[in-house]
Order: structure tokens, then sequence, then C-alpha cells
């Protein structure tokens, strides 16, 4: 069961899904096991175009749209949801430059970005920041018509495959800026990966920044615009995300559904003959529906230029906890065969769990949809 899109939409993913089950569900595995960076992994998605879907051809892009961009990478996300994620902050940083950068880093940046020849990193979290972007303690300090960054950023994905970072520093005590940086810049210091629970593959390291100088032209945005910078930037993180967890709902109920009709009790199939596992799979088809729904309505006002800090942390959360509903309604169907690594069951519940917590908890959606709501209420409500 999914959400029937317009005719064009629907041969994309259709191409999309037989490509991925091609080239990268082969991979899966081994990306998750391995937990290292896969070039054969970029280069398919690359082929698939996930990386030129939501630009205009004028940038090197496909002509598409954000909402064909989800449609794809839900597709992909059911065969390799690592995979999925891999064009992200590259996409993010390029939108990003369009909408806050200068024509000079336009056309540096972002057809390398659009085609996929450079990847970009999206150098925001710290060791003690979390999800609250005002204890960001790096510093940006002029250095004649530049400046040097100094600082340290925490499980920054692609750090160590990245041709250029958006990195975000304080101009001052109360500003923030957001600075493009080279990573073969002097200074710039990558550590190792952190060991995940899942999605290892995009290899989240830490970052030292001594002193990395970045020219005038390097600023995105006003000196004390960095906020205004990472919110945009972080509306598409959002959806983007909320797409692969939609992927993984999916293909988690495909597994469980597969494996009821399979596996039988005295000749009928468990999914037939159990309603209580029916009722598994129809909460966690109705919650599917829902949430990917809900990620196309934001794909739509993306696509219209229109805020969606509300929306998108709903999808955020929405997405997140289909997922999850999934891949445990997935597990208790297979029973103590979901639990071993012979089917991808544990993988994909590793997964769901994986977006509770990463790129924004939970509970942090639930307060950014609350303030945005508190915010539209009239002073005092009716009473």
């Amino acid at each position: 069961m999914r959400i029937s899109v317009e005719p064009e939409l629907e041969e994309l993913r259709s191409a999309v899904d037989a490509q991925a089950c091609r080239e990268l569900a082969p991979l899966a595995a081994g990306l998750d096991r391995e937990q290292a960076f896969s070039r054969e992994a970029w280069e398919a998605v690359r082929s698939i175009g996930l990386t030129r879907l939501p630009f205009e051809e004028k940038y090197g892009g496909d002509g598409g749209t954000v909402r064909a961009f989800v449609v794809a990478t839900i597709e992909v996300a059911r065969h390799c949801a690592v995979a999925a994620l891999y064009p992200g902050t590259t996409i993010q940083v390029a939108m990003t430059l369009l909408e806050h950068g200068t024509p000079e880093q336009v056309e540096r940046y972002v057809p390398g970005l659009v085609s996929g020849e450079r990847i970009a990193a999206w150098a925001f979290t710290e060791p003690a920041t979390g999800s609250d972007p005002r204890q960001i303690s790096t510093r940006a300090v002029r250095d004649g018509d530049g400046w040097r960054l100094s600082g340290a950023k925490q499980l920054i994905s692609f750090a160590d495959q990245a041709d250029v970072a958006l990195v975000f520093a304080r101009t001052s005590e109360t500003a923030l800026g957001a600075f493009l940086v080279d990573t073969d810049a002097a200074g710039w210091q990558v550590g190792e990966p952190s060991e995940v629970l899942s999605f290892g593959g995009t290899e989240a390291r830490p970052i030292a920044l001594d002193d990395v100088p970045v020219p005038a032209g390097g600023l995105v945005g006003t000196v004390e615009g960095g906020f205004d910078v990472m919110i945009a930037g972080e509306a598409f993180g959002k959806v983007r995300t909320a797409a692969i967890t939609v992927g993984i709902a999916a293909r988690a109920i495909e597994e469980a559904a597969a494996y009821g009709l399979a596996r039988t009790h005295r000749g009928t199939p468990i999914a037939r003959r159990f309603p209580t596992i029916q009722a598994l799979l129809g909460s966690a088809a109705a919650d599917l529906l829902g949430a990917e729904a809900l990620v196309l309505t934001c794909a739509d006002r993306l696509d219209r230029g229109q805020s969606i800090a509300a929306e998108a942390a709903s999808a955020r959360l929405v997405a997140a906890r289909a997922a999850r509903e999934a891949a445990s309604a997935a597990l208790h169907v297979c029973g103590a065969y979901g639990l071993t690594r012979d089917m991808i069951v544990e993988r994909l519940y590793r997964e769901a769990v994986f977006y509770d917590i990463a790129q924004g908890v939970s509970e942090i959606q639930k307060i950014i949809v609350a303030r945005e709501l508190l915010a539209g209420v009239p002073h005092g409500g009716s009473a």
C-alpha cells in the first residue's frame, strides 16, 4: 500500500525501484557491517540521479522537484537506507547556496554538488550542542578581509569524503555565521569515525578546526545570519530524513507480510489465520500511509518556497514513529527469525530506532511543533 502520485512520478518510482534493487540492495548488508563509506554506493546514487533531482537544469539538475526527490529517496531507502542518506548533505549545501549564497559561490560550488562530482558536509553539531544551535562554541575571528575558524565539530557525516563543508561558527557572543570551508585548507583535521548502531556507512567523524582560514567570499549570508541559513537547510534535512524512514517502514511491512504469507500454521498462512498478525500489519500500514502523505505535502510546500518549520518537524516525528512501529511489528510477525541476520528485519529495526535520536531527537521535534502551534494562537486564547 503506497500513496499514488502523478504518472510521471510513478514511472520515476518504478525506475528507481528497479535500479536500486539491482545496484544498491546487494551492498546494504556490507555497508551495515563494515561501517565504511562506499564509493560504489555513491556512484550508484549518482547514476540514479538523486543529487540532480531537486534542481533546475541551469544548475545541472534534471529539472525536477523536491517531490520527485522524495519519491525517489523512499524507493532507494527501501533497498539501502544508508545509500538514501548519502546525497543529503550535498544537496542541502547546494540548496542553501541557491537561497543564501552569492552568485560567485553558486557558480563555484553548485554545479559540482548537483552532479555529485563533489561531496559536501554540513558541519553543525558539536560535542556539547546537541540540538541547540545557541550552544555552538566554534569561533570565527576576522582576519583581514577573511576569517579564521577555531573549534570542534562532532558526528559529521562524510567529513573525510567532503570536498567542501558548510561550517557554522559564532561571529560574536550572540550571533552565528555560516562559512564555506574547502576541506584541503590548513587546519582542517578529521578524526576517526564513530561506530554506531546503524548508518555507519556515512562515517560520522569529529572535526578539529585549528585556525582554518576562510576567504572573504566564504561567508554565506550575513555575518549574523547563520541561524537563518541553518534553519532553511534543516527544513529540507528533516524532510529527506522523513522520506528515508518512510522507505524503512515500507520495507519492514513488506518483509513482515511476505513472511506472514509464507509461514503456515496447520496449512494456513499465519497472516491469514491470526487476527493479531493482521492487526499488527494493518496498524503499521495505516501509519505508513499517513507518514508518506505528510512527507509529500512537505515536499510540495518546499517546492512552492513556503516556510515549513512545524510541518517538517511533524514529518520527521511521524515518519520516525511509523518506521519504528513497522519494524517492531515485523519483528513480532517474524518471531525469533527476525532477530537473526538471516533476515533484514533486525537491520531495519536498528535503522528505524536510529532516527528517534539522530539529527534531532523526537522530543525536540515535538517542542518545535508546539512552539509553532502556540505562536499561531491569538494572545490569551478563547479564555
